[in-house]
């Protein structure tokens, strides 16, 4: 079979779960390109930390063995997919990206991985990371860095950057990371992909090494919009085992994305009734950007505005931006300080890296008057104004980052003069949406100097996340041509 394997570089799982519903290719057949291209792709790009190829061609032959007995479980049935490495399955190392878990195996699943697994998905590996997530670089000290796919000589953002190369390289089929500053929504930008943190409390945590509980998010990274409602289609719900987890309803994704507004199956749409109001907030977002960032945003939005199945972008106010950083920073900083406080009082101390011991030190220090007014008062302010802002909008659009990304050994960009240090400058956009609970997707939107891709992101109202995935669906499937482009790197 050496030789004929399917290519499975540009494929996606609205495509490749058809062709399974329909035995017109096994499970098998698809978990041992995955495999390959991961033996031949992972050496360069340091996406995995561990790969399950034995299980993952065990579970393909299960997988096959179901549909054959007509229990084809749904469309991510036989489908490789990779989770960051801090999502816990069973009888499996993870690590966190530390050296103080190098060793750890978990006894029990996560409840995202029970619940993939449940739908039919095949877990191929786990995904390399910023050490303890704890960092928006992808740069990790123990495990080494996940390089970019775009260019191996810069970073893929983190922390879920091995996430994001293993999707945007063809590793798997989708991905799960977790975003507490940007953590999805920064590699898949950098990446070329698309990334949702969903909703605070839609995706359980439970099984999910931790860092700042209350922002703490759980999300899919994949290669398309539909691919990503077909994930959270599995994994979002009420869990019981995670107090967080928020008692709201799922609805069905894919058929509110693939609702009767599109005609048939075509890609010939009904101007008259596929048209969102889309809000570009005129504060904050745009104070510090790279012009060439800028100029793919503004491209973007010409195109939005452009044909008729998007229409309606204009500028909206925002008040309260002033506060975004210190309220992040009280509460990220806190709560990883309280999270790692009995590593940090033990000779575990010394197994940090660097950057991630320097984050915790800083932590606490964060006095608890700060980090109650940041928990209980700034945040809701900061909320209600982008709900307020939001009030006869579809959804928000804002860049997902700054700049495009920077070299493996950068520490800081300069932007029309100003020097900003790199992890600032990536997490500088993402991180309201974490304080606030916003759903927010990330978006391929173009490529900087035609080789480096930026991704916009969209932003929604809480628990609405299928309308910001059926904008993104409506201007994908517009733009198709475009997103083969964008989505599909040399390496």
């Amino acid at each position: 079979m050496k030789g004929s394997l399917l290519d499975i570089s540009n494929l996606t799982i609205k495509h490749l779960s058809k062709l399974i519903a329909s035995r017109q290719i096994s499970c098998v057949e698809i978990v041992d390109a995955t495999i390959e291209r991961i033996q031949k792709l992972n050496p360069k790009l340091n996406a995995f930390i561990t790969i399950l190829d034995q299980s993952a061609r065990t579970e393909a032959k299960h997988a096959d063995s179901l549909i054959k007995q007509g229990k084809y479980l749904g469309p991510l049935h036989g489908i490789p997919i990779s989770l960051k490495d801090l999502i816990y399955v069973k009888g499996v190392r993870s690590t966190s990206g530390s050296k103080i878990l190098a060793n750890f195996v978990p006894d029990f699943d996560s409840t995202v991985a029970r619940k993939l697994r449940k739908a039919g998905a095949i877990i191929v590996g786990t995904n390399n990371l910023h050490e303890f997530a704890s960092g928006i670089t992808g740069i990790n000290p123990h495990y080494g860095p996940s390089k970019n796919p775009w260019d191996i000589a810069r970073m893929s953002g983190g922390s879920s950057g091995g996430s994001a190369v293993a999707v945007s390289s063809g590793m798997s089929l989708a991905s799960v990371g977790t975003d507490t500053s940007g953590s999805i929504r920064v590699p898949a930008s950098l990446c070329g992909i698309f990334g949702l943190k969903p909703t605070y409390g839609r995706v359980s945590k439970y099984g999910v090494m931790p860092l700042a509980p209350s922002i703490d998010h759980v999300g899919p990274l994949a290669r398309s919009a539909w691919d990503i409602a077909a994930v959270l289609q599995v994994i979002a719900g009420y869990d019981k085992m995670d107090p967080s987890s928020a008692k709201v309803p799922v609805p069905d994704y894919l058929k509110e994305i693939s609702s009767s507004r599109r005609r048939n199956n075509s890609n010939d749409f009904d101007n008259s009734s596929t048209r969102f109001k889309i809000g570009v907030p005129k504060q904050f977002f745009f104070d510090m950007i790279d012009p060439k960032v800028m100029k793919v945003f503004e491209q973007f939005v010409d195109r939005l505005n452009g044909r008729g199945g998007i229409t309606g972008v204009s500028d909206v106010d925002v008040q309260g931006t002033d506060k975004i950083f210190e309220t992040w920073r009280a509460i990220r900083l806190g709560e990883s300080a309280a999270t790692h406080d009995e590593w940090m009082a033990s000779p575990s101390r010394r197994d940090y890296g660097e950057d991630v011991i320097r984050m915790l030190e800083k932590g606490q220090k964060i006095t608890a008057v700060h980090y109650i007014n940041a928990l209980h008062k700034w945040r809701q302010e900061i909320k209600d104004a982008f709900l307020k802002a939001m009030s006869g909008y579809d959804a928000l659009l804002v860049p997902t980052t700054i700049i495009a990304a920077p070299f493996l050994d950068q520490k800081e960009v300069s932007i029309e003069g100003k020097t900003i240090e790199v992890y600032l400058s990536l997490s500088r956009l993402t991180t309201v949406f974490d304080i606030t609970g916003l759903p927010a997707l990330n978006i391929p939107a173009g490529l900087v100097d035609s080789k480096l891709p930026v991704g916009v992101q969209l932003v929604g109202r809480p628990f609405e996340e299928s309308r910001i995935l059926d904008i993104a669906y409506t201007y994908e499937r517009q733009y198709n041509e475009l997103f083969e482009q964008l989505t599909n790197p040399a390496t």
